[in-house]
């Protein structure tokens, strides 16, 4: 997982901004030094020295919020809001406003902790995100321990996922708070294991790619998620020491370039890319462990599941879902009714593969590509109809410009039946060899009581 460069800013000055690609020098430069893991506080500083240099501005920022600082604890059996708490927004805000700016911070932060006390107590003693029934259908992300006994490691599994189910089943502010009161559960653990190191111990996010298909992503999930990032940006700063996208496809520029407009700053200064690929293929010595950024960290293959390249077990709802991996739909359109779908196309030249499976009779199906540059809609798939008796209905279409796929199921001939199938549209379908149904959550507690010598 060795870090090549940290996302630059992705803004380019306005006389270039139609011709330059604000992008390139994520994929283009050289490896980096070690320099980003150090911005903002760094990662694994010594708390206690953190404390003494920045005990005036931690004291100002105290007085600036004392009318509305509370007197009990931030978190259930936790700490109060002492000097450890206030020092994360400090060492944000320092270079960025300073007190004028981590005081409305802070202030929004208690705000936000008093209101959901409740709920964020539930969720990190359970282990189950807000809307979690309908979530982990639709998604395959959850902790898989800490790396090296001190930074829990999230992992997101994208191409295991179906986030346009989870947007048709989640409202936007259903899906915001879902990813934002969900890190509750990683504050938590990196508090407690601060206190009880006595260094500055962050998350650690690795997006796995593996399996991703360009028509797997969702701009509505996108919104929330950079919504939720906003939040976290406020309520939880320092949270996050870095996010690892790894196993990329070929076509991750379009695929950064789809949500990164949703994205603080801040988040994606973190980020960075893993040139490893096709990770389950080694494991042990010869995967995860190779690694220099997991030997700088101390970290060992048993820290990662056989997935990334470790020798330890994924946790169930890290595991593929049968359902998820297929990634179909399913719709229901009313009889003397059209149902249109509409997917981004982030860039032309593509190839969409289709299938669909109709449960009972037949449904008319077709396809428009509608460009973004304003020339006329170009028809990239006649009108077919595909029948239930033909079973599982595939085809490929060709998508020669950058614009929005528009495809439209057709049931007007019939008068009373609706109709029913599950369809998908995607341009890297994968396997579906060992699925698991079942997932086990994890708590906080269970998450630090695994930690070697970290006795709580």
């Amino acid at each position: 997982l060795k870090p090549r460069f940290p996302f630059p800013d992705l803004n380019p000055p306005p006389d270039m901004a139609d011709h330059a690609d604000p992008h390139k020098d994520i994929f283009d430069r050289p490896a980096s030094s070690d320099h980003d893991m150090e911005k903002g506080g760094g990662m694994r500083v010594n708390v206690d020295e953190l404390l003494k240099t920045h005990a005036s501005a931690i004291q100002e920022l105290r007085t600036a919020v004392a009318d509305v600082l509370p007197a009990g604890p931030c978190y259930k059996d936790g700490p109060g809001y002492d000097d450890v708490f206030l020092l994360r927004f400090v060492l944000t805000w320092e270079k960025k406003g300073g007190l004028m700016e981590s005081a409305p911070a802070l202030r929004e932060a208690i705000k936000f902790r008093t209101e959901n006390a409740g709920l964020l107590d539930r969720t990190c003693d359970s282990g189950l995100e807000p809307h979690h029934e309908l979530t982990r259908r639709f998604m395959t992300a959850g902790y898989a321990g800490t790396m090296g006994g001190m930074e829990p490691i999230y992992i997101v599994r994208t191409g295991f996922a179906n986030l346009k189910a989870l947007m048709n089943s989640l409202t936007a502010d259903e899906a915001t708070e879902m990813l934002s009161i969900s890190k509750e559960i990683g504050f938590r653990i990196c508090d407690k294991m601060t206190r009880k190191t006595r260094t500055l111990v962050k998350m650690i996010t690795v997006i796995d790619l593996a399996n991703f298909s360009l028509f797997g992503g969702e701009p509505r999930f996108y919104k929330s998620l950079g919504e939720s990032s906003k939040h976290s940006a406020v309520n939880y700063p320092q949270l996050l020491g870095k996010t690892v996208l790894i196993n990329t496809p070929s076509f991750m520029r379009i695929i950064f370039g789809a949500f990164s407009v949703f994205m603080p700053k801040s988040a994606l200064e973190k980020t960075c890319i893993c040139p490893a690929g096709s990770t389950w293929e080694k494991v042990g010595d010869q995967g995860v462990a190779a690694c220099p950024f997991i030997k700088k960290w101390g970290a060992s293959a048993s820290d990662f599941p056989t997935f990334l390249g470790g020798t330890a077990e994924a946790p169930a709802e890290l595991q593929a879902r049968a359902g998820v991996l297929a990634g179909l739909t399913k719709v229901t359109v009313n009889a003397r009714s059209k149902e249109v779908v509409s997917v981004m196309i982030p860039e032309g030249a593509c190839e969409a593969k289709w299938e669909l499976v109709v449960e009972d009779f037949g449904i008319g199906m077709e396809a428009t590509l509608v460009p973004d540059d304003g020339t006329a809609p170009i028809c990239v798939m006649q009108y077919q109809k595909i029948k239930a008796a033909s079973g599982l209905a595939t085809g490929v279409v060709s998508l020669p410009k950058k614009g929005t796929l528009q495809v439209t199921f057709d049931n007007t001939y019939s008068l009373l039946r609706s109709k029913t199938f599950d369809y998908t549209m995607d341009v890297n379908p994968g396997g579906t060899a060992g699925l698991e149904n079942a997932f086990k959550t994890v708590s906080v507690s269970e998450t630090l009581a695994a930690v070697p010598n970290l006795q709580m």
